[in-house]
């Protein structure tokens, strides 16, 4: 009998494994330098909304029917 085949989620645990396992090599070898982010650059970042509005729109909740 034929070992089962692996999940879609195992599959995409040993890419991301495999790409981490990159950038950590590359890290390491200083052709990727990591850093954090200043005040001004996080300022001008449009990468996350800040929140201050709802993401719902404008509607009203209404209760439990």
């Amino acid at each position: 009998m034929a070992p089962p085949r692996p999940s879609q989620r195992d599959i995409e645990a040993a890419k991301k494994a495999e790409r981490q396992k990159e950038m950590d090599n590359a890290i390491a070898s200083g052709r990727l330098v990591v850093r954090q982010m200043t005040p001004e650059e996080r300022a001008q970042s449009d990468a996350r909304p800040t929140k201050s509005a709802p993401s719902g729109g404008s509607r009203a909740r209404r209760g439990k029917r």
